[in-house]
């Protein structure tokens, strides 16, 4: 997928108060009469609403063309207007051609028309919001609001850049109303490609919509196509006629087993484990209205590797733009989005305003080409040579690097409270908290009954019951899944722990100071109070737990490397640093999978429950049967590796789309490829 900004210019006609236009399409964006009259008169009416979303947990809307945001700010609008609007509302929309930030604050500056009085308030948090304009899909928290009986209430944007010929078939979604927009289909065929609008009843929910302003025959006979019942009505403000639709599938498909199941009927999870993984999971699905149980088996969170005093979170670059960077670019982009604002408030130890990553093999005109081949690369790394490297990082570099301006590093427990508190916070009806946390209290076994799961602590007691069980466990993970009796066995889990152990110095110690993280081959970052924070060592197959000397003299090492300590330290003064009762450090355990992805989904049957009931296309992640059914099921978030913190936000909106239903944040590709049963079915297509 590649993105494009839009370019905008005066409308031909010369005539004052005219929209904007698209000179690339020949086309004016909206109307003169007005976008938020086209989307009160076709969009909202066309699909039913406001009342089609009251008293809804949720709904969620499909537009295929953003444009300047008037749709979806409409749409903010008449919901937060409504006393009776729906729990959760998700606005899904694509865009090729995204506004640039100055361009989107420039057509929102206009003074706002007769009965457009919420319209600059809300552009303004659009505008605070936008993404990078890389492409995929961006997931933007732009609303929350407290009911009359004090539920939590929030409205996502789920923005697609890239084409809608690449973004929709790959969308893992249940949608209520579509709003088909985009210029005239004379002007941009492919936004009104037949086929492609063929294929949204794929997309459509139960009793979905769909209103668009163009009543061009091809539109309404794809519609027809797509099982819906076509109507053409009167238009308004310039339009002869408008289309509406409403689906009605002569044929339902059932779900996939690995694919978008509908909500279950009990909304009540356990989450095994509390260190960022389990934490972020336990946030993710109270925000949806879930009620969740956290067991932990420490005194509180983040006990773990969780518990390191600082850790990075950034995105990388590859060459090809694959998977691995697809997905580490959309990571690193939702825990940069979630954190930014506690960080730059103060209330969470860290720096998110850039991270350098030295690159050594990269010289300047390959990356300038990379530049070049991927521009809007630009939007998330910069290329700097080693003077501009050792400026921004105020440390003597020994070579060049990347820029990521959307990265940083910040405390994991207390990233973990943070979270934790966000979950506490929210209510369900009569006030009582979604969130119920039980620390000292070690899972040691599972078991399904009717309805749901229960958890069991050493002496066989029934810790907790719930719907369904969320094990963020890290490495202990697979011990628990095996207490699993042979008829509920579940795919063993190819997963390793990994010691490490990172080392800090205290600030009479730390003559250099970083003025932003460094990472290269090891990393160092300046905490909040001063010292210096280096690692770490990766160990495989390595128990122990105290610290070692020799751990601390390969961290200080590599400290040295990035230009943290003076260039004439000597190994000897090296030792005597390690040995020194000022030095501290920590020890952790990470759990890491073969191809250095997540674990993040349903879990997948074991290959002898397969064997007794062969799944059509096991080779396919998708048709591999899970464990779960309509009350819930069994989930992991786990295999975040070195790279927790990056992976940790997108893990829990992952899992809160598997678990909940929820639009999927990520396309159908970088979904598989985090599916915990990829494995099992590379086994399919291996033989």
């Amino acid at each position: 997928m590649t993105v494009s900004p839009a370019r905008l210019s005066a409308h031909p006609s010369g005539e004052a108060g005219q929209p904007p236009y698209a000179p690339d399409y020949g086309d004016a964006y909206h109307p003169s009469a007005g976008a938020w009259q086209q989307a009160r008169g076709v969009f909202l009416a066309g699909n039913g609403l406001p009342q089609r979303w009251q008293g809804r947990e949720r709904f969620v809307i499909l537009e295929t063309g953003f444009g300047l945001g008037n749709n979806c700010l409409a749409t903010w609008a008449a919901w937060r207007e409504d006393p009776h609007r729906c729990d959760r509302l998700f606005f899904i929309s694509v865009e090729k051609h995204p506004l640039r930030p100055d361009d989107l604050k420039a057509v929102h500056a206009v003074p706002a028309a007769q009965g457009e009085d919420a319209r600059p308030a809300l552009a303004a948090r659009l505008h605070a919001a936008w993404p990078p304009l890389t492409p995929g899909w961006h997931t933007l928290q732009l609303d929350s609001l407290v009911s009359a009986d004090g539920r939590e209430q929030s409205l996502t944007l789920l923005l697609g850049l890239g084409d809608v010929a690449g973004l929709l078939p790959g969308l893992q979604a249940s949608v209520d109303a579509f709003y088909l927009d985009g210029f005239a289909p004379a002007r941009n065929p492919e936004m009104w490609h037949a086929p492609m609008l063929a294929r949204i009843n794929r997309l459509a929910a139960a009793d979905a919509t769909a209103a668009t302003w163009s009543s061009a025959r091809v539109v309404r006979e794809a519609l027809t196509q797509a099982q819906f019942d076509v109507k053409k009505l009167p238009g308004d403000n310039g339009k002869w006629a408008i289309t509406v639709a409403r689906h009605q599938p002569r044929f339902i498909h059932p779900a996939a087993p690995g694919g978008l199941w509908p909500a279950p009927s009990r909304h009540d999870a356990i989450v095994i484990g509390a260190g960022i993984a389990g934490c972020s999971a336990a946030d993710a699905l109270t925000r949806e209205g879930w009620r969740v149980t956290l067991l932990d088996a420490n005194a509180g969170p983040a006990q773990g590797a969780s518990g390191n005093p600082g850790g990075l979170f950034h995105t990388i670059v590859h060459g090809d733009d694959g998977i691995h960077a697809r997905a580490h670019r959309a990571a690193a982009l939702a825990t940069w989005r979630r954190v930014r604002g506690w960080i730059e408030s103060g209330a969470l130890p860290g720096q998110a305003s850039g991270l350098l990553r030295l690159d050594p093999k990269q010289d300047a005109d390959g990356a300038r080409a990379l530049l070049e081949r991927l521009p809007w690369l630009r939007e998330q790394a910069a290329w700097l040579d080693r003077a501009e490297a050792q400026a921004r990082s105020g440390l003597p570099v020994p070579s060049s690097g990347w820029w990521f301006p959307q990265a940083g590093w910040m405390s994991p427990a207390d990233a973990c409270r943070l979270l934790l508190d966000d979950a506490t916070a929210r209510r369900h009806v009569g006030g009582l908290p979604l969130l119920q946390t039980r620390w000292s209290t070690p899972v040691h076994a599972l078991r399904a009954i009717d309805g749901g799961w229960r958890v069991l602590d050493a002496r066989g007691q029934v810790l907790a019951e719930a719907g369904s069980v969320v094990i963020a466990n890290a490495w202990q993970a697979q011990a628990l899944l095996d207490t699993l009796p042979a008829e509920r066995a579940i795919a063993c889990l190819p997963m390793s722990a990994v010691r490490g152990q990172v080392s800090v110095l205290p600030t009479e110690l730390a003559a250099l100071r970083p003025l932003v993280p460094v990472a290269g081959q090891g990393y160092v970052l300046s905490l909040d109070d001063g010292r210096l924070l280096c690692g770490a060592t990766t160990q495989h197959h390595d128990n122990e737990t105290s610290m070692r000397q020799a751990d601390h003299v390969h961290n200080l090492s590599q400290a040295l490397r990035l230009g943290a300590l003076p260039s004439d330290t000597t190994d000897q003064r090296l030792a005597e640093l390690a040995a020194s009762d000022q030095l501290a450090g920590r020890v952790g355990w990470r759990a890491t999978t073969p191809d250095r992805l997540p674990l993040i989904g349903a879990l997948p049957w074991h290959a002898d429950r397969l064997a007794k009931r062969p799944p059509a296309r096991a080779e396919q992640v998708r048709m591999l049967p899970r464990e779960r059914d309509g009350h819930g099921g069994l989930y992991i978030v786990g295999g975040l590796g070195s790279r927790g913190l990056t992976w940790s936000m997108l893990a829990g909106e992952l899992l809160a789309h598997w678990v909940c239903g929820t639009p999927c944040p990520v396309e159908s590709e970088l979904r598989d490829a985090l599916d915990p049963a990829r494995f099992l079915a590379r086994q399919h297509r291996h033989g």
